[in-house]
């Protein structure tokens, strides 16, 4: 399947030569905008594998991205899905912080070398020896804007270990962000990539007319397939955005999407809570969103009331209601499992997040199943949503336990419900299905237990939070104060501006701790108000709540359940 991939690849280029596939917008600086033309690309792509051999040899295996957003990326994005080599994009990492996410990144998939922006040479190069610079475990390689080799700092280039039955080694690796410290490497190969792009062109209409602007990370499996690849391959055209750009001006999204006319876009519910709170009235004057066909919100559980709020705030600026959609997926089934334009509203529910609209193809390869004894329940019963189709990834990389127990999973099967052949991918997602509407509700780890109940940690933080109008639903953790002792909890949520204010935070605390009590009759052992951005997230920027809780608890291991708690301690920092 790789070569038929690369043909696609290349006839996509060719079909372009003289018009651009993509188009690198900047906010701010002397040149706005970098038009690449399928030419361009197919000559930068040749001089890019070109490069690898100079640093890597005749044969390099696996190269790892890690660059800035931009130009440099894209090319060497597709010289690798060019070559016979396996692509690995990663974040930077952050100053002080990822560094050992990032070494065991480079370890893990068995990198043959490091490219990065020349001006990021040196950071990744102390990133990855991690203060003893005899151990640098292959080859960091920085290059200038037109892709010359400007310095590389030698070592050890590794071969990754051999998987029987493949062919090639995977296509792409995509390193799940996670709640945990160490992420995940999904491998992908391009079966999968092929099947999910057609999967999400059937249903996103991806075509040659199609103008997405992507914002999105590139080394996320929403920005990487969505935002780049598919496009790509179905013959359309992109506009990259730097998600730096979005954070600091939301408007800016808007701008690129009006002036563009976009077809499709879309983010994180925190994208569109961004926009609602940072987009003023003289910001949409000359906004035209009528072309935005597809504003896809996903990657995290979508608070109910956002997008009716996104709908109503830029309907003036002509986005068209059904266009604003909810939509699911995760790196280890490629991207896309399911979503779709809403032409009607979403049956009444006591759900706190917005459903995804479920359509036969779409809902063939889903089921909802109980957890515990792997059967699967009727439609408006909870359970963790199970997947299986062509777009699944073929495992964790070097985790053949994790792999079986996740990938590799067979059903029991029920005399009235005979249609559970697998294998099927274990999401460790939780949701609920309503009259063809998919609601996901949380995660099966992020679950605290009170009294025999076991409720989602985000219905804990959004509650909360609609005490206050200072308070995040969306940057909260709530997690069990001790994973052992049933109806005791702890809840850190962030404000969601610097200028957000609590006047009586002591009162505050008092209502949402009766407020949980009243509810799921779960005492808050403590509640803190956190300054916005200090929780820990993932790369994606989701909440690593596992994480932080670790971090809580080993600052607490000495309290008792019920005391006091301490102050001014640092979450996840």
């Amino acid at each position: 399947m790789r070569p038929a991939f690369q043909q696609l690849l290349l006839r996509r280029l060719h079909e372009k030569a003289d018009r651009p596939v993509f188009t690198v917008v900047h906010r701010t600086g002397s040149k706005p905008t970098t038009d690449l033309t399928g030419a361009v690309m197919l000559d930068r792509v040749v001089h890019m594998q070109t490069v690898w051999r100079e640093v890597c040899g005749q044969e390099p295996t696996t190269v790892v991205l890690a660059f800035l957003h931009g130009e440099l990326f894209l090319t060497s994005l597709i010289a690798g899905l060019l070559s016979d080599v396996t692509v690995v994009p990663v974040a930077l990492p952050r100053l002080g912080a990822d560094s050992d996410r990032l070494r065991h990144i480079v370890q893990d998939c068995g990198a043959t070398a490091v490219f990065c922006n020349a001006e990021q040479t040196e950071n990744l190069y102390r990133a990855l020896t991690l203060g003893d610079e005899a151990d640098l475990p292959c080859p960091v390689a920085g290059l200038d804007a037109d892709g010359t080799v400007t310095m590389v700092k030698k070592g050890a280039a590794h071969r990754p270990t051999a998987v029987p039955g493949d062919t090639f080694g995977p296509t792409l690796i995509q390193y799940t962000s996670g709640s945990t410290r160490l992420p995940k490497g999904v491998r992908i190969f391009a079966e999968q990539i092929m099947t999910n792009a057609e999967l999400s062109r059937d249903r996103f209409g991806f075509g040659e007319h199609t103008r997405f602007v992507n914002w999105l990370p590139h080394y996320h499996d929403m920005g990487l397939m969505g935002g780049i690849l598919y496009p790509l391959l179905h013959g359309g055209y992109s506009i990259q955005l730097s998600p730096f750009d979005m954070i600091r001006k939301p408007a800016f999204w808007l701008k690129c999407i009006s002036d563009f006319k976009a077809t499709i876009s879309g983010g994180p519910a925190f994208a569109y809570s961004h926009c609602l709170a940072h987009v003023s009235d003289k910001d949409c004057e000359g906004l035209d969103l009528s072309s935005w066909g597809f504003a896809f919100c996903g990657a995290e559980p979508v608070p109910a009331d956002l997008l009716p709020a996104f709908r109503r705030r830029f309907a003036r600026c002509g986005l068209r209601p059904e266009a604003v959609l909810a939509c699911y997926g995760l790196a280890e089934f490629t991207l896309y499992v399911a979503g779709e334009n809403e032409l009607e509203a979403p049956p009444e529910s006591e759900e706190n997040t917005h459903p995804c609209r479920l359509t036969p193809g779409t809902r063939a390869g889903l089921r909802i199943f109980d957890p515990h004894n792997c059967t699967p329940v009727a439609d408006g019963t909870k359970g963790e949503i199970w997947l299986r189709g062509g777009s699944m990834g073929r495992g964790y990389m070097n985790l053949p336990d994790e792999t079986a127990a996740t990938f590799d999973v067979q059903a029991n099967r029920t005399a009235d419900d005979p249609d559970t052949e697998g294998p099927w991918l274990r999401t460790g997602d939780l949701g609920v299905i309503i009259d063809n509407w998919l609601y996901i509700t949380g995660r099966i780890k992020d679950i605290i237990i009170a009294n025999g109940m076991k409720i989602a940690a985000t219905e804990l933080e959004w509650l909360a939070s609609s005490l206050h109008d200072a308070l995040n639903p969306n940057a909260a953790a709530a997690f069990m104060t001790d994973p052992g002792v049933s109806g005791h909890a702890v809840l850190l949520i962030e404000l969601k501006s610097a200028k957000s204010e609590i006047e009586d935070p002591d009162r505050l605390k008092q209502v949402i701790a009766k407020a949980v009590a009243g509810e799921w009759s779960i005492k808050l052992d403590d509640i803190q108000f956190i300054p916005r951005g200090k929780l820990e997230r993932t790369s994606s920027g989701k909440i690593r709540r596992q994480s932080i809780a670790n971090a809580w608890r080993n600052d607490h291991s000495k309290r008792k359940i019920g005391t006091e708690a301490a102050h001014g301690m640092k979450v996840g920092l």
